[in-house]
């Protein structure tokens, strides 16, 4: 970049000034357009300027305007010249000390310029502070000092030094302002807390605040935090409700407006509120709604909220690894700002809210504190009646709000947060249930929002099975409704460009919108095979079949288990051949010598990992189809958890699984005895083409897992 040496003088970014230059100099400087200034002579590698534009170049002045300091790269010879610079970062941390010493400075430059329109415009604190130092008659050396500060809040530090020394006027108003017990701002605040309706330990905390209030410089930093922690209190709903409407009939209405089925978690709103509206200090539990992605976990909440006439908070606690975020932090650090919890329930401005903890599984932990411990008292009603942010350090009333968690899973909810909570399972739809989904509620909704409303599109059932099974792969409804959106959107360019639009989607138009299929759900075998069951599954975007693939070779005994299986599945196959040896005798003519051989078991789809006990059955039906020659029945899908016993333990999942065995084309599916409520469950919602068989241990399942009698066959290791 062209640079030049300015002496007797020194400029600031964001600010204009002239030059005295020769006309050869001017037009030089005309045709460059942009230049670095410095001002030490010499100049060397690492010296700071400023980066200006020339805005108008005469005879013998050029007017400038300074737009950043850089930093020089390398030492320039002589007074011009072209060198490498580069741009100087600019940093500022927002925090409320740091915030009231910009209000401060900006007081002062009220009383030092009261026509300084221009400044007061300017939000950006270090432009703010290079501006008004660029008003002020300062020393060389003091400029020097000041360009050479990179960092905003040293510059708005020495600006707030420079106005004070030179206005005596600003200095008389601070004295009278510290001094004057009466001032109109302390005033106004005073008046508020009076006719605030405030608890005894709140009114006294404040009353004890604005006693050390009033004493403070005007313009000092403790005087903005001190003011906004007296508004914060303030500001809090100590005694505002929002009054319960509570009709069980209207409530019903709501949520099966809203939501297609789910009835168990329907049927405990609807006590909840029952219980609300005979008992209304009823304290009752915490719900936590636990279910997959894209279920209606947390529109639940609102519908919850609409129910009661109550005010919705929704807040995310995924990723939120700091305790402080939870309790807030003491006001003694720089910075302390109140915790989540107390700001939510402010910006509702009622006591007794509907509060959406959401992904409450997802709580993280560091050298910062446990949040997850921090919910503890929020959560127990036993205890919240009284919750204490750290930086209110005043008891506040959360037993009136209802808290609602939702979860994707249990399993990292800490025991003790559990326990407070009671859980309702959301499970995943059925297809049948996602079509009715999309028909009664997801197609109208992407109409609307297309501006597509008005328009006479009918979806065709087929159309939209198409894009269920072969464009998403989820137990909830978020993906199909993206798809159904991105269908919409195509339509609504069509009709936006005056072309014929589709009366009817059909799969043809599927197809055409949506390009080519983009997802394959697992098939079941076309043919019987040794040694290779299909096992079931739950994942989070449904369930899933599983096929388990059993060989061996000569070795030393080793096991090999791949396809990205996690710990309890690894587990889970090793207790299968743990069962096996210790049962071979009876199941084949000549006995395997284990130690002359590796076994290997492999599941599929080694990029998605693999976890649970569930698959055990499974594995050990594939060990003993290989180990007796046996074909597998290629329509039986199997779940269960073995013990080295060979009892089979019940599993979860399992309307998942049932419904991944269906669509995957499985006719009979063999489940733990245990699990035969969940199937009763099941049955009353959704209609299912499977012969469920029911199984307490490993002998009462062996024989079903093929299709002959089972005969011992020798097996040569």
């Amino acid at each position: 970049m062209f640079a030049m040496i300015v002496r007797d003088n020194v400029f600031f970014p964001h600010s204009s000034f002239s030059l005295k230059v020769s006309p050869e100099m001017a037009e030089l400087l005309k045709l460059q357009g942009e230049l670095a200034i410095f001002f030490k002579t010499p100049m060397s590698s690492g010296d700071i300027g400023v980066r200006c534009l020339v805005r108008e170049a005469h005879d013998d002045t050029v007017i400038i305007d300074g737009e950043c300091r850089v930093r020089s790269m390398e030492r320039m010879d002589g007074e011009i010249g072209d060198i490498r610079v580069t741009d100087v970062p600019d940093w500022y941390e927002k925090n409320l000390l740091n915030e009231g010493l910009i209000q401060g400075v900006r007081a002062l430059v009220k009383l030092v310029f009261p026509n300084s329109v221009n400044l007061m415009k300017e939000k950006n604190p270090g432009n703010f502070a290079d501006m008004v130092a660029a008003n002020i008659d300062l020393p060389i050396q003091e400029k020097m000092r000041f360009l050479y500060t990179p960092d905003s809040m040293t510059r708005i530090k020495l600006v707030f030094g420079y106005l004070n020394r030179i206005s005596p006027k600003a200095q008389r108003a601070n004295n009278s302002k510290a001094g004057n017990p009466m001032a109109e701002e302390t005033k106004e605040l005073e008046e508020r807390i009076e006719r605030t309706p405030l608890p005894e330990e709140a009114r006294t905390a404040l009353n004890k605040e604005m006693g050390r209030l009033k004493y403070m410089h005007q313009y000092s930093p403790e005087y903005t935090v001190s003011r906004s922690y007296i508004e914060f209190i303030l500001d809090m709903p100590w005694e505002i409700r929002t009054q319960d409407f509570i009709d069980i009939e209207k409530a019903k209405e709501v949520l099966d407006r809203d939501h297609f089925n789910l009835k168990d978690a329907k049927e405990r709103i609807l006590e909840f509120l029952a219980v609300k509206k005979l008992k209304a200090d009823s304290k009752g539990s915490i719900i936590c709604f636990v279910g997959p992605p894209g279920v209606g976990k947390t529109s639940l909440g609102k519908s919850i909220a609409e129910a009661m006439g109550r005010k919705y908070i929704r807040m995310s606690l995924g990723g939120i690894r700091d305790e402080a975020e939870i309790r807030g932090h003491r006001r003694t650090y720089i910075g302390a700002m109140p915790g989540r919890i107390i700001k939510e329930i402010q910006r509702a401005g009622t006591m007794n809210p509907v509060f959406i903890l959401d992904e409450i599984d997802k709580l993280g932990k560091d050298f910062r504190g446990d949040p997850a411990s921090a919910m503890l008292e929020v959560l127990d009603p036993e205890q919240n009646f009284s919750f204490k942010d750290n930086y209110m350090e005043i008891p506040f009333d959360l037993s009136q709000v209802m808290f609602i968690a939702t979860a994707n899973t249990t399993e990292t909810i800490p025991a003790t947060l559990l326990d407070r909570m009671e859980i309702i399972d959301i499970a995943g739809y059925s297809d049948d249930e996602k079509l009715n989904i999309a028909k009664l509620h997801l197609i109208r909704k992407k109409a609307a929002e297309s501006g597509l409303e008005n328009e006479p599109i009918i979806f065709d059932d087929e159309a939209t099975m198409m894009i269920i099974n072969s464009y998403t792969v989820e137990s909830g409804v978020r993906d199909l409704e993206r798809k159904i959106e991105s269908l919409f959107r195509k339509i609504a360019k069509r009709k936006a460009s005056d072309l014929e639009i589709p009366e009817r989607v059909t799969c043809e138009i599927v197809r055409e919108y949506l390009g080519p299929v983009t997802r394959y759900k697992e098939q079941a075998m076309n043919s019987d095979c040794i040694g290779i069951s299909t096992g079931l599954a739950w994942t989070p975007a449904g369930g899933e079949i599983l096929l388990i693939e059993v060989s061996s070779m000569p070795g030393s005994g080793k096991i090999e288990l791949t396809g990205n299986m996690g710990q309890v599945m690894q587990e889970s196959a090793r207790i299968a051949i743990g069962y096996l040896k210790s049962r071979i005798a009876d199941l084949v003519v000549e006995p395997v010598d284990f130690s002359k051989i590796d076994i290997h078991i492999h599941v599929p789809a080694g990029a998605i990992s693999k976890d649970g006990p569930s698959a055990g059955l499974a594995i050990l039906c594939a060990l003993l189809s290989y180990f007796q020659a046996r074909p597998v029945r290629s329509d039986t899908a199997i779940t269960g958890e073995v013990t080295l016993s060979g009892r089979v333990l019940p599993v979860g999942g399992i309307k998942e699984k049932v419904l991944a065995a269906e669509r995957a084309g499985i006719s009979r599916v063999i489940l733990p005895a245990k699990n035969e409520a969940d199937i009763l469950k099941l049955t009353t919602d959704v209609s299912l083409n499977l012969e469920i068989i029911y199984v307490s241990s490993f002998g009462d399942a062996a024989q079903l897992f093929f299709r002959d009698e089972l005969t011992s066959i020798p097996v040569s290791a």
